[in-house]
């Protein structure tokens, strides 16, 4: 076609105007604009803008294709562009020719068209480098909780004291007169041993024997009361064998006990610089290793024993711990406390580090029936966690907190971070003595299932009976700890062995961890150190409340028989829809997806109940859905009005 436009073109030049070859030209040119508008098929080329806000942490990034199909086009099309210049500048020197033959002048000024080839390819490629679409960055901030209180202050080593010394020393003369008397005592009832050695502990020594060849094991465990009556001690406990060696251990109190303060251990660096979750000093060893453990690998913990030896110390030592190692945005305590005194002190914190109820006044649980009721709210919550575990699609917390910070969650879905939860019952005999099942259920619920959405339970008790610490709750707490104990039953009750009733007394005690008894001196702690690491922490600023626990069932899920269809609630038919879908008749399904309170979240159920959508409450479990499909469900509504 263009080929025949140029003839043409040429043959006019003589036979008519001037005129008429300018009239052609301009015709020419239209014709080939509109071709290279074609050609180049501007619509492939445009890239749709999309406005992305990167500061939101649901934002995700994604390279789409049509933006890298873009990228190719653009190249290709360039690519035309050259081939198309390279056919117009042969058709402009054609015109050129032409126009020196007729003696007319073509305009000085160059169009693009007809730029050296340099200034085009240049051009070209700028166009080519600098596309329309801004990539988007490679990562995002991570998510800090931590950042709600920056300027919080952890407690420093300076608040507690230190009693006593950290040097254990014993005399020498009473070591070796001690392994005299093992020796001489074994000797007359015909055991020889060949190897004695000593450990000095902070309440105990132990020593360690080892018997020549063919001596009966069980012929020393008879001799415990001899031994005892020969040393003149006031208990010893013998250890058949010493865990992962061949040797036999006495563990013989010492003359002078050395006092074990919680700053030695909270300043060691095995306590510095561990990773756990939840790392807590419980004591330290018959060989003066110090024992932190990690409470959420417990994953709970049973304390017991007889009343003064030093179990509201212990309490107290693992919950500092906690505070000098977590932020308040990574933790927080659910406190009950029956006795009413010991745990009050920790109302100061109650912005920074406890949970409670709604609209309830004290943060520390002290009323049987409000400690009911906050045990519900807590398997109410480990129910919502687990839910959102199971959308995130992780198995723990921990995988869920770290997709949450790295804005893999979508918080307008509800997503947030998780704080570990401690619950700490200070005096569970008179909880079950006054409340019996309806604080057994949720406790053994919260034992079998909170562990991995981050719930873990503390539990003393003054009265290590068999109706008290029943097998069922042993079989949850497989860490156990055991002070001083009147007899060998209770110690059976506890450990499952005998022991603790052969305690000294005043931190003494036996764990039962991993599978191991090991024999640790509880850490000291004043009252007085602990109100100061508590004063501390709540002189600065905290939360504008404390961590609000989900409502108890008791106290929302109330059915009203004389309810009236006109007056049901304006959220009734989509919160019937969401139930009806999701095929689970939860209250906690409502508070969560629609954002509701538990009051009208758990009215919205009543109602569903009284106009047959749902049915009739079932304990901790889902109701069932009496609807199965939307359609059923709409003609329903319809004859409901």
């Amino acid at each position: 076609m263009e080929a025949y436009l140029l003839g043409l073109i040429f043959l006019n030049i003589k036979i008519h105007s001037i005129e008429y070859v300018i009239f052609c030209l301009c015709v020419f040119g239209l014709i080939k604009l509109i071709s290279y508008i074609f050609s180049n098929n501007p619509e492939e080329a445009q890239v749709p803008t999309k406005s992305t806000d990167y500061s939101d942490p649901t934002t995700r990034i994604s390279y789409p294709e049509k933006e890298i199909n873009v990228r190719a086009n653009a190249e290709v099309n360039g690519f035309v562009l050259r081939e198309h210049n390279k056919e117009k500048e042969e058709v402009s020197q054609t015109l050129l020719e032409m126009a020196k033959e007729t003696g007319q002048q073509l305009p000085t000024t160059k169009p693009e068209h007809l730029m050296p080839e340099s200034e085009t390819s240049q051009s070209v490629s700028s166009r080519r480098e600098e596309p329309s679409f801004q990539v988007p960055p490679d990562s995002f901030e991570l998510y800090e909780p931590t950042l709600d209180l920056r300027d919080y202050k952890y407690p420093s080593l300076d608040l507690l004291e230190m009693h006593g010394t950290e040097k254990i020393v014993e005399d020498a003369g009473r070591l070796e007169d001690v392994k005299t008397q093992i020796l001489n005592t074994l000797k007359n009832y015909g055991i020889a041993i060949y190897k004695v050695s000593a450990t000095v502990g902070p309440t105990v020594s132990l020593y360690e024997f080892v018997p020549v060849a063919g001596v009966r094991v069980l012929r020393i465990r008879h001799l415990e009361d001899d031994i005892t009556f020969n040393l003149s001690a006031l208990n010893i406990r013998m250890i058949i064998p010493i865990p992962g060696k061949e040797a036999i251990g006495i563990e013989v109190p010492n003359t002078k006990m050395t006092v074990v303060s919680i700053k030695t251990l909270l300043a060691s660096d095995r306590f510095q610089n561990n990773m756990y979750n939840l790392p807590i000093a419980i004591g330290k060893k018959t060989n003066n290793e110090n024992f932190i453990v990690d409470l959420a690998a417990m994953p709970h913990l049973l304390i017991a024993g007889a009343v003064g030896q030093g179990k509201s110390v212990g309490i107290n030592a693992i919950l500092v711990s906690l505070l000098y190692r977590k932020h308040p945005s990574q933790l927080k305590f659910v406190l009950v406390d029956p006795k009413q005194v010991e745990l009050s002190i920790y109302s100061v914190i109650e912005n920074h580090f406890l949970a409670k109820l709604p609209d309830e006044k004290d943060s520390i649980v002290t009323d049987t029936q409000k400690a009911v009721h906050t045990l519900n709210a807590l398997c109410i919550e480990m129910d919502n966690r687990y839910d959102l575990l199971r959308e995130a699609g992780t198995r723990n917390i921990k995988e869920y907190n770290e997709k949450f910070i790295r804005r893999n969650l979508n918080p307008k879905k509800g997503h947030q971070y998780l704080p570990f939860i401690v619950i700490v019952i200070n005096e569970f005999a008179d909880l079950i003595m006054t409340a019996g099942k309806e604080a057994k259920t949720p406790i053994a619920r919260l034992a079998q299932l909170a562990r991995a959405v981050g719930i873990h339970l503390i539990v003393a008790t003054q009265h290590p009976s068999v109706n008290i610490i029943t097998s069922a709750l042993k079989s949850n707490f497989p860490t156990r700890v055991a002070f001083k104990v009147s007899s060998k039953i209770d110690s059976r009750t506890i450990l499952d062995t005998g022991g603790a009733e052969q305690l000294v007394g005043r931190g003494d005690m036996l764990i039962s961890y991993n599978g191991e008894i090991t024999r640790l001196q509880c850490p000291f702690i004043d009252t007085q150190e602990v109100e100061k690491v508590i004063e501390f922490i709540g002189s600065q600023r905290g939360y504008p409340q404390p961590f609000l626990l989900p409502e108890s069932v008791r106290e929302a899920e109330v059915v009203r028989e004389d309810f009236d269809p006109a007056d049901r609630d304006a959220l009734f038919e989509e919160a019937a829809r969401l139930i009806v879908q999701s095929q689970m008749g939860s209250t906690a399904l409502l508070q969560r997806r629609m954002k509701l309170g538990y009051n009208r979240a758990g009215r919205l159920m009543d109602q569903l109940e009284a106009l047959g959508v749902v049915g009739p409450n079932q304990g901790s479990k889902p109701r069932d859905v009496l609807i199965k499909t939307e359609a059923d469900l709409q003609q329903h509504l319809t004859r409901l009005g």
